[in-house]
């Protein structure tokens, strides 16, 4: 009798590459020792622990602990992403676990991507570390310092190709330029978040908000540090409600002929669309860029505003679009989404892979157009009323390279069941469709082979989304 273990070993890498849970790739570890060489490469080369995840902290300590007594695994790790931490209960812990996050690091030395977000927990011993893993080109940190490191520590970091940086502190800010220097021959991505964190001052009994965070990223601050970003190609601006089209500006004039990806979400309310596109048309255009992210908060959902979004894109290469809307749906122009859809259509048919629109509901017309002329679309991400669902799957039928489609449906009856409509959605659609999500649940697309009387017949059905990283309800709307 044939076992699974007879397997030829030909077959094995196919097996384990298309395994995605790492517990089913830890259970093929235990089949053999042949199974175990092809196995614990894939387990280890990335490795993933965020805050959602049950006993989170008691992983993260078992995972150093792990790579730092057994440095012929640590070795094998490429990516590591930590989003929670342990809290030692006194020094002689925090000194004792401070020892295995040090070694782990260090042990790690084909490391190339590290991410570290949890407030309090990154400290001067671990960036010291990591500026010991010669491979490191990628790396994503809270900015918060807290007195846990100097900000100079950060120039121990150097050959970077990407930095992201999470609520950055006033001194962390202004050690970016030396440390900008440093690494900026090398440095294509910059990411500045900032998640306003919002402090209240009672005088008088009148209630003040101060938003801290954001203050300090400014237009003069990244005219400051655009002049060492040579080379930059992707530039990510998420949540600096100060910065303007001009601080926007001042880090792209450059390299507009060689910026790929542009990311503007949530930035200041006078933010002016129409000067940055004029400006960038006036030094040739976006000429290389192939992603863009926008955010379009109440004052800007004008005419003249939108306008000067589609005319910003124009001689762009555009394969990816991401626009989201924080004001109500009752507050922006019905014609003028529409309108802004279209256009967008017209100029990008030919590139366009990704579409998505969240917060802007179209029109069956819009929706039409898009899955009709663009030819290469393969995700799409809109919202429909409800009473437009019906007729909706007839026109995502015409997209005939669509894999992914995700649908938040506005005023949805209590009876109203998400499962029956990715189904029909499912079974409608172009034979390449692999992915359904409908509000917050998201399912995949299976296929298996029925015999009806005498004829083969291949019948799609709805599985759950293997993805052991992000839960089900983040997969559709980007938070």
């Amino acid at each position: 009798m044939a076992l699974f273990s007879d397997l030829p070993l030909d077959l094995l890498p196919l097996i384990v590459a298309n395994l995605l849970d790492p517990v089913d790739v830890a259970s093929l570890c235990l089949v053999n020792h042949t199974f175990r060489t092809f196995s614990v490469p894939k387990l280890y080369e990335r490795i993933s622990i965020y805050a959602w995840q049950r006993s989170s902290k008691l992983r993260v300590t078992q995972l150093f602990r792990t790579l730092a007594e057994h440095p012929n695994l640590a070795c094998l790790v490429r990516q590591l992403v930590i989003t929670d931490f342990p809290k030692a209960q006194d020094s002689f812990a925090y000194e004792h676990l401070g020892g295995w996050f040090t070694k782990g690091l260090e042990n790690c030395v084909k490391l190339r991507c590290c991410t570290w977000t949890r407030d309090c927990s990154l400290t001067s011993r671990i960036l010291k570390s990591l500026g010991k893993c010669p491979e490191l080109t990628d790396i994503s940190i809270n900015g918060c310092h807290s007195d846990l490191y100097e900000p100079g520590d950060l120039l121990q970091l150097l050959r970077l190709h990407k930095i992201s940086l999470i609520r950055p502190s006033k001194p962390i800010l202004e050690i970016l330029p030396s440390w900008f220097q440093a690494t900026g021959i090398s440095l294509t991505s910059l990411t500045l978040i900032c998640k306003a964190r919002q402090s209240s001052i009672r005088v008088s009994n009148a209630l003040f908000i101060n938003n801290q965070d954001d203050m300090y990223i400014t237009d003069a601050f990244l005219n400051t540090v655009s002049p060492h970003l040579s080379r930059l190609e992707r530039l990510h601006l998420v949540g600096c409600q100060r910065v303007t089209n001009e601080g926007v500006w001042s880090m792209i004039r450059n390299r507009t002929r060689d910026l790929k990806e542009l990311s503007l979400e949530n930035l200041s309310p006078n933010f002016d669309m129409s000067t940055l596109s004029t400006a960038c048309t006036r030094a040739g255009g976006l000429t290389s860029l192939s992603s863009f992210t926008l955010t379009i908060h109440l004052n800007w959902s004008t005419g003249a505003w939108m306008d000067g979004a589609v005319s910003l894109l124009k001689v762009s290469p555009l394969g990816s679009l991401n626009v989201s809307v924080r004001t109500p749906l009752k507050v922006f122009p019905e014609t003028l989404r529409d309108r802004f859809c279209m256009r967008i259509v017209d100029q990008h048919r030919d590139h366009l892979i990704r579409f998505s629109l969240h917060g802007l509901l179209l029109d069956l017309a819009s929706i039409d157009h898009v899955c009709l002329h663009c030819s290469k679309l393969e995700q799409l991400f809109i919202c429909v009323d409800h009473a437009k669902m019906a007729p909706i799957v007839a026109i995502l039928a015409r997209a005939n390279l669509l894999c992914a489609i995700h649908i938040n449906i506005k005023v949805r009856p209590e009876r109203c069941s998400p499962y029956s409509h990715a189904l029909d959605i499912a079974r409608q659609c172009s034979s390449t469709i692999s992915q359904v999500g409908i509000d917050a649940e998201v399912w995949k697309v299976e296929r298996c082979v029925l015999v009806v009387k005498g004829t083969a017949q291949v019948d799609r059905f709805l599985t759950k989304v293997e993805n052991p990283d992000i839960p089900e309800r983040f997969l559709v709307v980007r938070t």
